[in-house]
């Protein structure tokens, strides 16, 4: 008599059964973990560049800069050297090289500057994602709103669409 060894039918259907209600259940954790990620990051951008924006409002108070909008000459001294290193937009870091460098910001995230148009309420700034533009198609950035005179306050708008 001859014994054959394997699974049968039976178990094999089981077993794809199960893995098939594990992945169903299992897939939408692991997308919504990918999302978590990318509005930590933006999150962390925010505070990046809030805290850089922080430090230089603290020196352009310091100097007498903060109602200033430099355009032409670099008006705040952040390192104590007697020579202007930034230009300063009512006490905020106006241009995007530079808020990008005191930020700290990696390869992944990157600020550019917003060149929507010139009608007023669009965002100074835009912080996005690397490889993933923020587009019409692509909803998953963070806006910075600079005020409109001196004193007022950053705001930020995250856009988490298609994050």
């Amino acid at each position: 008599m001859q014994k054959y060894a394997g699974f049968t039918l039976i178990e094999l259907v089981v077993v794809i059964i199960i893995l098939g209600v594990l992945s169903v259940v299992a897939a939408p954790k692991f997308i919504n973990l990918q999302k978590d990620a990318k509005l930590a990051a933006l999150s962390g951008g925010k505070a990046a560049l809030d805290s850089a924006n922080k430090l230089v409002y603290a020196k352009a108070i310091i100097q007498g800069e903060e109602t200033v909008d430099a355009s032409q000459t670099r008006n705040i001294d952040l390192d104590n050297d007697g020579v202007n290193d930034l230009f300063g937009y009512y006490g905020l870091i106006k241009y995007v090289v530079a808020a990008n460098e005191l930020a700290g910001f990696g390869p992944e995230l990157i600020l550019r500057k917003h060149y929507g148009g010139a009608q007023t309420g669009l965002p100074y700034f835009v912080i996005e994602f690397a490889d993933s533009p923020a587009t019409a198609g692509n909803q998953c950035f963070l806006s910075v709103y600079y005020p409109d005179t001196p004193g007022g306050n950053v705001r930020y708008e995250l856009v988490s669409d298609d994050c």
